[in-house]
């Protein structure tokens, strides 16, 4: 074969392949068209997606602030709370001292009380033995008058005999 025919046949297939070439790089560039329509359809939705979680975490960020603030407050509570807790053990305080002056005051009362049955035992003894004397000595004074009547009875015989 002879140089031009080499020639030509290589200029004839480099023709076929460049037509190929181009065929596949029309192929290639539309189905890279078509990739890039889809990657631009992706980035917008991802775009729109960000949008999304961006305002998802501004909420976020409010509903942080808000636990914020209810945690402050339920700490403020509980300092308060334990305030009062304290004020509730001074007061048990106070109050179990009060129920140990309340016990003696009343032991004390309970030893009046038996000393005031004590004296009221012993008054109303008293009075029975005052009563009795009394009736005694009614008796005895009458006893006392019959014998004057007797001896002044006895005075009179006497003188008159």
């Amino acid at each position: 074969m002879s140089e031009a025919k080499i020639l030509e046949t290589l200029v004839s297939r480099f023709d076929e392949f460049v037509n190929r070439f181009d065929q596949l790089d029309k192929r290639l560039d539309s189905k890279f068209s078509q990739i890039d329509k889809r990657f631009d359809k992706i980035d917008k939705k991802l775009a729109d997606h960000d949008k999304r979680f961006d305002q998802i975490d501004k909420r976020l960020d409010d509903h942080d602030k808000r636990f914020d603030q209810i945690d402050k407050r339920f700490n403020n509570i509980e300092m308060k709370l334990n305030d009062h807790d304290k004020r509730f053990d001074k007061l048990d305080n106070v109050l179990a001292e009060q129920d140990i002056k309340l016990f003696n005051i009343t032991k004390t009362l309970k030893k009046h009380s038996d000393k005031f049955d004590e004296l009221n035992y012993t008054v109303n003894k008293i009075h029975d033995q005052t009563a009795r004397l009394s009736l005694e000595q009614g008796k005895l004074a009458v006893k006392i008058d019959q014998l004057k009547n007797a001896a002044s009875q006895n005075n009179e015989k006497k003188q008159i005999i």
